[in-house]
């Protein structure tokens, strides 16, 4: 066959396959197969909302709210399992449907810098767009929608009380509940006595529209916005959303690429970039770092995670180092020993970052929030609880020589 011949026949092959691949897309979009996302809900499912950050790509959409920018067919769901094409059109399968709701203490999330010992109303809807191996909340993050109990027990107002003896005391009314909208978040957030609403346990960023709705309400209640995520984002999603957040709290899984591939599924580039784009919006933000025995934690990879913290995001990053204790599928490793914590907050602070804390190690030195300048501890704390506040009356400066914390107070 000669040259001419060969390309033509070349261009037929692929005029033929062309062809019969438009055909099949087409025909899925005619006749979606049985079990798909179309058969599971009905179009009145008050849960199934339209989706932000969708493409429209031959015979289906693309989701652009997180880096792995899923290509959806017909009926398919995108990694985080609650975003999916529907009739061509991308929708969300988590709006209004928490997979728990709690009255947390702010340095539960762990926030350190915003309202030391306020109540935080904590929402969480199923699904993840990271595969974490040593998830501590995997049965939410890991599940799909339709896995999720029917109902949730909701806090819905907390009143304070005096026992005979003077002693005053919170009690706490909970309610059984199908749903949840923003309106309730933030009617329930209010009745319980909280200054923030906090976004977490699992991954915002994939009920997007759910908690983009609610900070709006929130933002007007004059209430506080709280972001706990991954940072598995696209950029323009996050920059609609930080307007909106007083706090974005972000999990640094680590500083090695073949780790965080292996670890989460994802990559740690896009993490990079969510953290260089929250330090140039000046958003307030706090980072994490769960140190994991054999996994993350060689004096090698904590140098070169506090390296780029102090060199990308500034000394007056917060930075947690949190113990790891074993869950999920990584049941086998110990809980991190209390050496290794000493050693990678000493690391973070010998690079030059002021504000180096140690996690879930109640009684740990580093639990405490201390002044850069003279060394004095001006927040103490144990666990979620605070033993001493000398910042926040002094409206976030160190009483003894002046310096400003950074925060809000």
């Amino acid at each position: 066959m000669n040259g001419k011949a060969r390309t033509a026949a070349t261009a037929g092959l692929l005029a033929a396959v062309t062809a019969c691949a438009l055909a099949a897309c087409a025909l899925v979009a005619l006749y979606p197969p049985p079990g798909t996302f179309a058969g599971l809900y009905p179009p009145a499912n008050d849960g199934i909302r339209p989706a932000l950050f969708a493409q429209p790509v031959c015979n289906g959409v693309q989701c652009r709210l997180c880096p792995y920018n899923c290509f959806l067919p017909e009926g398919a769901r995108g990694r985080c399992r609650v975003r999916a094409n529907y009739g061509g059109k991308m929708k969300t399968l988590a709006y209004g449907r928490p997979a728990a709701v709690h009255l947390d203490p702010i340095e539960k999330k762990p926030v350190y810098h915003m309202y030391p010992g306020s109540l935080i109303y904590s929402v969480a809807a199923p699904g993840c767009n990271l595969a974490c191996r040593g998830c501590q909340n995997w049965e939410i993050s890991q599940i799909y929608p339709e896995q999720a109990p029917a109902s949730t027990l909701v806090p819905q107002a907390l009143e304070i009380k005096r026992a005979p003896d003077g002693r005053v005391y919170g009690e706490l009314k909970q309610g059984e509940v199908t749903g949840l909208s923003p309106e309730d978040i933030v009617k329930y957030a209010l009745a319980t006595r909280s200054k923030s609403i906090a976004y977490t346990y699992s991954e915002p960023t994939v009920f997007y529209e759910y908690m983009y709705d609610t900070a709006v309400l929130a933002r007007k209640a004059g209430l506080k916005n709280v972001m706990v995520s991954a940072g598995y984002i696209n950029p323009v999603p996050l920059a609609l959303l930080l307007p909106l957040m007083d706090v974005v709290k972000i999990d640094l899984k680590g500083y090695d690429e073949k780790f965080y591939r292996s670890y989460t599924g994802g990559s740690l580039e896009p993490v990079k970039n969510t953290l260089v784009q929250l330090k140039k919006s000046g958003a307030l933000f706090e980072v994490v770092n769960l140190v994991a025995p054999g996994l993350n934690d060689s004096p090698r990879d904590l140098e070169a995670l506090s390296g780029w913290v102090m060199d990308e995001l500034g000394p007056g990053t917060p930075l947690f180092f949190s113990r790891f204790t074993p869950n999920y599928l990584v049941s086998d490793i110990p809980p991190t020993p209390t050496e290794t914590l000493a050693r990678a907050r000493a690391i973070a602070m010998k690079k030059g970052l002021k504000y180096v804390y140690v996690g879930n190690l109640p009684g740990n030195e580093g639990e405490n929030t201390y002044c850069p300048k003279c060394g004095q501890p001006l927040i103490r704390r144990y666990g979620f609880a605070i033993l001493e506040d000398r910042l926040t009356p002094a409206g976030g400066r160190c009483p003894y020589d002046g310096t400003r914390i950074p925060g809000i107070w």
